[in-house]
């Protein structure tokens, strides 16, 4: 699939990794949708069915974590493939956000030359 025809919600709570995602994704032509936390996700999710979903994982009212627990808890979205992302890298959160999980991980900043390529191998994959 073209990333012209894929739909992603960013997850993000700071306005500025907002915009550096969204720039990026729109960039390739992505069709963008951002919530400012995980219950906004959820309720995006009533009305739009994405491609993928990037999220923060550390966000206000329900962060990354929470938010992947209660998209795979409901059968009609456990199949979206889920990317986390994170200023607070650490081999062990990576390894963690896969075991509990997230289809992928990526460490911030974003590489523009490789995020997209890469949010292509995972989506395929799924």
């Amino acid at each position: 699939m073209e990333p012209s025809n894929w739909k992603i919600i960013i997850v993000e709570d700071t306005y500025d990794d907002q915009q550096v995602v969204s720039h990026l994704l729109k960039h390739f032509g992505i069709t963008v949708f951002v919530a400012h936390n995980g219950n906004e996700c959820l309720d995006m999710l009533r009305s739009v069915e994405p491609t993928c979903i990037v999220t923060d994982l550390a966000m206000p009212l329900r962060d990354g974590w929470q938010t992947l627990q209660a998209i795979r808890s409901e059968p009609r979205t456990a199949h979206i493939p889920i990317v986390a992302i994170t200023a607070y890298y650490a081999g062990d959160v990576a390894k963690s956000a896969i075991e509990a999980g997230f289809d992928g991980f990526f460490p911030k900043p974003l590489n523009p030359r490789t995020f997209v390529a890469q949010l292509g191998e995972i989506i395929s994959a799924n």
